[in-house]
């Protein structure tokens, strides 16, 4: 088994190279994340690398999204193991 990340880590080294998503609560809209790369924990997974885009870019049918998630993908895979995670929707998991 694979050691695990820690969410700092590789948030601070994604941080250097692309933009982060951010998360802001309004109280009329509940929980929105900024268009970026998004770095969540999952406790069965360990850390889970997304990419958040904004509304205008929904019609390029995730084409966007795909196209960033390879470019994290090639950078983390310079430091970290990167594997896909088990939904198989994109979504990228990062262990050492």
């Amino acid at each position: 088994m694979a050691r695990t990340v820690s969410y700092a880590s590789v948030r601070n080294y994604l941080g250097r190279e692309f933009k982060l998503s951010k998360t802001s609560t309004g109280r009329r809209s509940g929980q929105r994340w900024s268009e970026g790369v998004q770095v969540r924990t999952s406790y069965s997974l360990g850390v889970i690398v997304d990419y958040t885009e904004n509304s205008a870019e929904w019609s390029s049918g995730g084409r966007l999204r795909r196209g960033k998630l390879a470019e994290v993908r090639k950078h983390l895979e310079q430091r970290f193991t990167v594997d896909d995670h088990p939904a198989a929707d994109g979504r990228l998991i990062v262990s050492n």
